[in-house]
């Protein structure tokens, strides 16, 4: 990652800036509130825009610039949505997969490293193509139990990490006593987004926070309580793990921030990003499990995490999953060089909707009562680089 000369270097964590510092928690309607329930209409497309700058502003040190600097994701293609990438600032040199399985792709940014006063930019833009979407008919009655679970699922989805702490006592036991005798799995998932939706209030901070912490304070935006669900699921034995996507917003106005001491800004129109669980529910298999973008009360109906999450009932597109990764690490990581040095990172993201004949839809944009929304999500992803 970064450095100074003279110290050794952040590790090497990912290979791309598209990879994960979750700052912004995505705007979306309170529930109950003006949030108005429609089924997205298949075939819809839009293009989507993604704009980085990198500028050292340091009077003395050079900002070295890696392969790690040089690589974007590509979203995922599959029954729900296809997605291209039509252009980009810079030749494509090679394309790859992470260490999570994303794919990805290296630009041909032949500049090495980032003089004092200089900056450098890269963009890219996708076209995505909305799907046609359903969810198997889930029912408490057809669930099926632990033991239905595959073993070699439980093995790759269900061991500890550094972020997913399941082997943590607090967590551990704190999993168990919700579940307490239940044997069937989406009867357990129900406990589970009943007890979060009960106990943890939706709050937004500059840094994602570890599921130990969103535990002890009571506190967490989606990344946060997405990643305290599935770190239960894996104490209990069930598969989990967090996807990443991003959400089309229409009725959004421009949202201009800034984080860390000024070191960080984030410019988006029409877009906010967006993190769920994934969980394995027999015998339906993988099933996309939202705590904070869903429609009507969890409290009252749990299972709406599911039925009427964001991935269903939203232009939403899967973008990365995230299975090995500790990202929560990598912000802080990243947080801490940035406030050391004169470095400043710039991300603008844009999305459009397209006509039948592929032309973009030009339509104002009505700017929208904040006090109605939480939180903006949006990722500026870890790479690898250092200064001297």
């Amino acid at each position: 990652m970064y450095g100074v000369k003279g110290k050794e270097g952040f590790s090497h964590l990912r290979k791309i800036r598209d990879y994960l510092i979750i700052l912004l928690i995505l705007i979306f309607l309170i529930a109950n509130s003006s949030q108005v329930a429609y089924k997205p209409a298949t075939g819809k497309a839009f293009r989507l825009t993604m704009k980085v700058t990198y500028e050292n502003m340091d009077r003395e040190r050079i900002w070295n610039l890696t392969e790690n600097d040089r690589i974007i994701s590509l979203f995922m293609n599959n029954s729900w949505q296809t997605v291209y990438l039509v252009s980009s600032s810079h030749r494509i040199e090679r394309f790859d997969v992470d260490s999570d399985g994303n794919m990805v792709a290296i630009l041909n940014i032949t500049k090495e490293f980032i003089l004092p006063g200089e900056k450098i930019s890269y963009n890219v833009t996708y076209e995505l193509i909305f799907r046609e979407r359903s969810l198997p008919s889930i029912s408490e009655e057809e669930s099926g139990t632990l033991n239905d679970i595959p073993k070699h699922l439980c093995e790759e989805y269900c061991r500890p990490t550094s972020l997913w702490r399941s082997n943590m006592s607090v967590l551990n036991e704190t999993a168990w006593r919700i579940a307490g005798n239940e044997t069937k799995v989406l009867m357990i998932i129900k406990k589970l987004v009943k007890w979060i939706a009960e106990n943890i209030n939706y709050d937004t901070s500059e840094l994602p926070r570890y599921p130990n912490e969103t535990l002890f304070t009571g506190l967490g935006d989606c990344d946060d309580q997405a990643n305290l669900l599935i770190t239960f699921c894996r104490a209990i034995g069930i598969p989990a793990y967090l996807q990443i996507g991003c959400i089309y917003i229409e009725r959004r106005d421009e949202v201009f921030k800034r984080y860390w001491s000024g070191h960080l800004w984030i410019r988006q129109i029409r877009v906010g990003w967006h993190g769920w669980a994934i969980v394995y529910i027999p015998p339906w298999g993988w099933l996309p499990v939202d705590l904070t973008y869903v429609e009507g009360n969890l409290k009252e109906n749990p299972l709406n995490s599911i039925v009427s999450s964001a991935i269903v009932k939203h232009y939403t597109f899967q973008y990365i999953n995230i299975i090995k990764t500790d990202y929560v690490a990598e912000t802080m990581s990243l947080k801490s060089f940035l406030e050391a040095h004169e470095f400043y990172i710039y991300e603008e993201d844009e999305m459009k909707e397209m006509t039948s004949d592929g032309s973009l839809v030009v339509k104002p944009i009505i700017i929208t009562d904040l006090n109605m929304f939480t939180r903006v999500v949006t990722f500026i992803r870890q790479r690898g680089s250092r200064c001297e």
